[in-house]
């Protein structure tokens, strides 16, 4: 999809909005040390890039240099694998695209409602996330630019509240960090099981900034860039974030996002009532930039999608001044807004976790048929392994993530998955006529009669 505008994005700007997106500043890791203990939560940590993070970012960053162009892996799966399984892809995409803003107002809402003096309803408290929606949607309508600038703000001053608490940390270290190994009521297995599902829960989204390199200068070598260097920041962003506090406060047992010891409880335990608003106001800073993203990212899906003739025609239409998909991102806002009265962060993690499984583990296998069909290929990021190992390397990845996608609420997610059976008969039934539908028919159509 070409677009009239392309933003001179930083590296630096990319790198803030990925670490956003897929980090959120570290708030929710807190629950990995509560869950499975302080010496799992270390060996998970460990692990983690190495099976998960480290293949997730280099596929993202080859698929970007390989289609740098809107719609992520949308456009990655129906270039590798065809346009049923582009479609299936992108269907599932778009629909957690309607669920994941939904699921980040209602986790910014909970930030936000402690500024208020009173206890909120539950119809103030749906409009709070209405609100915030509404604005982040109006936000979006400004383009990638504004987003990186929003991202590399946000990012320095959210950063601030952590350092201040390492610091903190190491001048009052008491307890052992990584003791108790894992909690005494569950076996060591169910206690790793648990800790890579959250931990690879903490580690997706690299691939989300990818969705809007159709408007990005020269993003094809800037965005493999920015996900490599993400990578390693966040695995260590996570271990400096909780090991130093851990050390500091104990309490393992107590460690939660919603407490009774998350970084607002930690930074109120070792710097007082300023440090306490200072995670109050990083961490809801933070959820209303992811939230602004997560529109942003799945908006660009829909209206690739759109434009390619797969999906509603409307949602292909862009703003005159700024080239931004507004009509997709104004129609995403008002669904994510009626889903914020539909149920809990939690249940709706459930619910996208199965959506998104689906085009994850397309853009898996969508490098692989790249590798083998174009083992040669020349691209300006290609990652350094040979055609073999990278794909024994990435078939990990897959197996992990398919086993660990089954949370609460899957039976939802997998109904919602399987609509997109039905809608790929309907969308090609209405725009047959006249679209370019198919990679082979496109093909066809520019050969001369």
């Amino acid at each position: 999809m070409e677009h009239k505008k392309r933003s001179k994005i930083s590296t630096v700007g990319l790198v803030a909005m990925i670490c956003i997106m897929v980090a959120g500043g570290g708030y929710g890791i807190e629950d990995l040390i509560g869950s499975v203990g302080p010496g799992m939560t270390m060996l998970v940590l460990l692990v983690i890039p190495f099976i998960w993070s480290i293949p997730f970012g280099l596929v993202s960053a080859e698929l970007s240099s390989a289609y740098p162009e809107d719609g992520g892996m949308y456009t990655w799966a129906r270039e590798s694998l065809g346009e049923k399984a582009g479609f299936i892809s992108g269907w599932c995409y778009t629909v957690a695209g309607f669920v994941e803003p939904a699921l980040f107002a209602v986790l910014s809402a909970n930030y936000a409602r402690g500024f208020f003096p009173f206890e909120l309803n539950s119809f103030q408290y749906w409009m709070l996330c209405a609100g915030i929606i509404t604005v982040l949607s109006i936000v979006n309508f400004f383009g990638i630019k504004v987003l990186s600038n929003m991202a590399t703000v946000i990012t320095i001053v959210c950063l601030l509240p952590f350092v201040i608490l390492i610091i903190l940390s190491f001048m009052n270290i008491q307890y052992n960090p990584v003791t108790p190994f894992k909690p005494e009521e569950i076996s060591i297995f169910q206690a790793l099981g648990q800790g890579l599902l959250i931990a690879i829960w903490f580690n997706t989204g690299f691939e989300a900034v990818s969705t809007m390199s159709g408007e990005i200068e020269d993003g094809a070598k800037k965005l493999p860039k920015a996900i490599l260097i993400s990578v390693p920041i966040i695995s260590i962003m996570y271990m400096v974030f909780i090991f130093p506090a851990l050390a500091a406060v104990g309490n393992w047992q107590d460690w939660s996002s919603e407490g009774p010891l998350s970084f607002i409880e930690l930074g109120l335990a070792l710097g007082g009532e300023a440090l306490k608003w200072g995670f109050i106001i990083a961490g809801t800073l933070t959820s209303l930039m992811i939230t602004c993203q997560y529109i942003a990212a799945y908006s660009r899906v829909m209206s690739s999608m759109a434009e390619k003739g797969q999906f509603f025609q409307c949602f292909a239409i862009e703003h005159k001044k700024y080239g931004t998909p507004y009509v997709s991102i104004l129609i995403g806002g008002i669904v994510a807004i009626a889903i914020c009265s539909s149920g809990s962060f939690i249940e709706l993690v459930g619910v996208a976790s199965i959506l998104y499984s689906v085009p994850v583990i397309m853009m898996f296998v969508a490098a692989i048929k790249l590798r083998i069909q174009k083992p040669d290929l020349k691209l300006e990021y290609k990652v350094p392994l040979r055609n073999k190992t990278f794909i024994a390397y990435i078939c990990v990845p897959i197996v992990l993530y398919a086993g660990s996608v089954f949370a609460d609420n899957w039976i939802v997610g997998l109904g919602l998955a399987l609509t997109s059976i039905p809608a790929y008969y309907f969308f090609r039934y209405i725009y047959k006529k006249g679209r370019l539908w198919s990679v082979d028919e496109r093909v066809e159509q520019t050969e001369p009669a």
